[in-house]
């Protein structure tokens, strides 16, 4: 393992990202610290795989929806469910279902999805605090649950219990003898919680990501689904764990040839950076400096084109020009970020392979069997994205 320790206090620096972002984006979004950051990732999620002691913790991303906010109100201890406007300046919080009507009314959908979760979540859910989590299921159709949407598929091997919390997105699938089936069988609600919250005011709370859910109670009628469970059953080979150290080793080797200020290259790039590696993953091709500067050239291009005055149309050509101008001067900054992102990029698809290799649900879409959609890793309280690109984007093509 190379030794990084010195980078771990600079990379706090990109603490200010607030959303999941993947593992190889971190040297486009903060350079220097931003390899480092995926470097410590990925290497903690590995020593986790190799059966080695890890700061890092692993949870599974699951196709749930909608995502909800519930628990006790931290200023009144009333319970509570709510969408993810409970965040908003304006929170909309429901204690009863006269609130879920008043503020959803207009998404029927949404509105009955909370009323479900607010009769039951308080059977399991713990005497204080707030949580986050994805609806999965209404449980299976029957008398005393008619709004159940779990299948059952019976077999000559057996039978399987099915659902589907995205209409056009995974479908899951499970052995109704199996842990999670004896579960699903006499629940009416199935969630995978993910996230808790701690402070004294809705506006002030704070997340701490990858929850342990032990705290949670048990109750029939409630499937809480344990996000950190599945990371148990991952089965590294040995060929993985050789690709894995040749493509982190190369991306390291990039990083040290490349100097602390060869980043500033990247300083008004990182969206139209990310923007066209999504694009590449699209088309099966690989990022490179000559198809970036096509990709900025016709973001110019149609802005260009929808302007009319010849002052606005002469302003947005300069700035092009400038740009364009600017990715040929540092060429050679920008495919080292290109190297050191693809490399980060192979060696975490081994870790997301190992993770995905008995997973604790089937997956699928439209019949087609799918990995998971993915993995977070969370070192020191801060979430990294582990998703295998050109899968989820086989995925997203099947939708």
């Amino acid at each position: 393992m190379i030794k990084f320790q010195f980078y771990l206090k600079e990379a706090a620096s990109e603490e200010k990202l607030k959303h999941l972002e993947h593992a190889e984006d971190h040297v486009i979004n903060s350079g220097f610290d931003g390899f480092a950051h995926a470097y410590h990732n990925l290497q903690d999620v590995h020593d986790h795989l190799s059966g080695k002691k890890s700061k890092t913790k692993i949870t599974t991303k699951y196709d749930g929806s909608p995502s909800i906010v519930f628990g006790h109100h931290p200023e009144t201890g009333k319970f509570f469910v709510a969408s993810k406007s409970a965040f908003n300046k304006d929170p909309k919080i429901n204690h009863t279902e006269e609130d879920i009507d008043k503020n959803h009314g207009h998404a029927p959908g949404l509105a009955e999805k909370l009323k479900i979760a607010l009769r039951h979540l308080p059977k399991v859910a713990p005497k204080t605090g707030v949580y986050q989590g994805d609806v999965m299921h209404s449980g299976i159709n029957s008398k005393t649950n008619t709004g159940g949407d779990v299948t059952q598929d019976h077999f000559q091997t057996g039978s399987k219990y099915h659902f589907q919390a995205n209409p056009s997105g995974i479908k899951y699938s499970t052995n109704t003898n199996s842990t999670e089936g004896k579960k699903i069988a006499t629940s009416k609600f199935g969630v995978a919680v993910h996230t808790a919250y701690s402070g004294d005011t809705i506006g002030g709370l704070k997340a701490e990501y990858g929850i342990d859910t032990s705290k949670f109670k048990a109750h029939p009628d409630v499937h809480v689904i344990d996000v950190t469970d599945d990371a148990k059953h991952a089965n590294m080979t040995p060929d993985q764990h050789a690709t894995f150290k040749k493509h982190l080793e190369t991306a390291t080797r990039t990083f040290k040839e490349t100097p602390k200020t060869a980043y500033k290259a990247l300083e008004g790039h990182q969206e139209h950076l990310k923007t066209y590696v999504n694009k590449t993953v699209r088309e099966g091709t690989t990022p490179n400096v000559e198809g970036y500067t096509e990709h900025v050239k016709g973001i110019h291009a149609k802005g260009i084109a929808g302007v009319k005055t010849v002052k606005a149309v002469t302003t947005k050509t300069e700035k092009m020009q400038g740009d364009l101008a600017h990715i040929e001067k540092h060429k050679d900054n920008f495919n080292k970020i290109f190297d050191m992102h693809h490399h980060l990029q192979a060696a975490k698809n081994q870790l997301v392979k190992a993770l995905s290799a008995k997973p604790k649900f089937e997956s699928s879409m439209k019949g087609t069997p799918t990995k998971p959609e993915g993995y977070v890793a969370i070192r020191d309280n801060r979430p990294t994205k582990l998703v295998d690109r050109a899968e989820f984007s086989r995925m997203n093509f099947l939708r």
